[in-house]
């Protein structure tokens, strides 16, 4: 934890740019056969895309590095601030619940990130529409929940037939879940973001961007009119999104296991529970399979299928006209708009899970964003860099994140610093 304190004039609390150190996994040897351009430890800039490569450049070391820039710059150039600054780099995103990063911090040092305004990820990126570009701005997130299928049966020898093999039944879950959307949602945070999208683009794109809100015609335009980019980034926005990513099952070579099972990451939309989107997927799966049968003496069969919710972290929705929201996102957009020749920000649902569903819980109530600004190109998914393999970052992109966050910052915390055009 970082901190720069302000003399308190602005009667506000603090603005904090939290990001989490952590990453998942990329190969540490052999990485060239993994599809690596290069090491994804090595932090080695390429010279003919001009982008730093490695694990972490995008999610989210990136922020991190400004974060921490911002508050060396302005500690050491001395600009007076109206209100506290706080930076937190924090542990344990990745591992979804927290529990020795943003987590530990709420339960058990509270008074430290105590705040009105947080910035972390996953807005600020570059989005190219028709070759016109925007600028998504977190304010509301998908919730994030485990859901468990098992499937039990009486095992036996791998020699045999054997009609009853749990594989066979989880695989069959495994094809429905991946293969199918659950039911079509709207959300409010959903509708802001499309209806924001289509005043940006002209006809005929702002025409589907209303229709993917349309019980009707969303399948269609889905289908047939997004990118493939378009579809990955604002597909999910219209649904509760589960994907099989843990399959158990089987220890020996000569057995056929008596249980199978699949973890299903599970990304719920705002206001949806777990019993809801549990609901979504048997209807999916087929409800007949969760349920017991009776048999001709009276006696029950057992289901083939047993879900269970192993963890639920809710997702939120900010207000886009609440006041206090408001004001933070007249100031990103004014940045935005004078550093990089007019362009537009559009307040959006963020389909993964971020810290923010921690700082939402502190008693000073901040106002969350997702907000570490960088210029991606035409041409290269954001998305598919998180997590993914060759996660890098444009060395030109990072810099334009740099001056808008510190541009940003400045100006919420009362501190008079240069425009520098982009």
């Amino acid at each position: 934890m970082a901190r720069i304190r302000g003399d308190g004039s602005s009667g506000k609390g603090a603005v904090m740019l939290s990001a989490h150190l952590d990453t998942v996994k990329a190969p540490k040897e052999n990485w060239e056969e993994a599809g690596w351009k290069h090491d994804p430890f090595g932090a080695e800039i390429d010279e003919e895309d001009g982008c730093i490569y490695g694990r972490g450049t995008i999610d989210m070391k990136n922020m991190a590095a400004m974060s921490a820039a911002v508050l060396l710059f302005i500690a050491r150039s001395g600009i007076k601030l109206t209100r506290d600054l706080i930076f937190a780099a924090v542990a344990d995103e990745e591992n979804v619940n927290s529990a020795y990063g943003a987590k530990y911090l709420l339960e058990n040092h509270s008074d430290l990130i105590a705040c009105d305004v947080v910035f972390t990820e996953v807005g600020g990126f570059t989005m190219f529409l028709n070759e016109k570009r925007c600028v998504p701005v977190m304010i509301s997130e998908k919730g994030a929940s485990t859901i468990r299928v098992t499937s039990r049966g009486m095992g036996g020898h791998g020699s045999t037939f054997h009609k009853h093999n749990p594989i066979a039944k989880i695989s069959e879950v495994c094809l429905k879940v991946a293969n199918n959307r659950l039911p079509h949602r709207v959300t409010n945070s959903c509708r802001t973001t499309f209806e924001g999208l289509a005043q940006f683009v002209p006809w005929p794109t702002s025409q589907a961007f209303k229709l993917l809100l349309s019980p009707r015609w969303h399948s269609w335009v889905l289908d047939y009119l997004l990118t493939e980019d378009q579809y990955k980034s604002l597909g999910p926005l219209l649904f509760n999104v589960s994907n099989p990513v843990i399959v158990q099952a089987g220890e020996a070579m000569n057995q056929i296991p008596s249980a199978a099972y699949v973890d299903l990451d599970t990304r719920t939309l705002p206001g949806v529970t777990s019993a809801e989107v549990e609901e979504e997927l048997k209807n999916l799966i087929g409800r007949e399979k969760f349920e017991p049968t009776m048999k001709p003496d009276g006696s029950e069969t057992p289901p083939e299928l047993i879900m269970e919710t192993l963890r639920c972290a809710p997702g939120f929705e900010q207000d886009p006209t609440d006041l206090h929201l408001a004001e933070v996102l007249e100031v990103i957009a004014r940045v935005v708009s004078d550093l990089d020749n007019g362009t537009p920000i559009i307040p959006n649902l963020l389909p993964g899970h971020t810290d923010c569903t921690f700082y939402m819980q502190l008693h000073s109530k901040p106002a969350c964003f997702g907000f570490s600004p960088v210029f991606m190109p035409p041409g290269v998914s954001f998305a598919s860099l998180f997590h993914g393999t060759n996660e890098r970052i444009p060395v030109h992109g990072f810099k334009w994140g740099m001056a808008i966050l510190m541009q940003t910052v400045t100006e919420l915390c009362g501190g008079v610093q240069p425009k520098t055009a982009l």
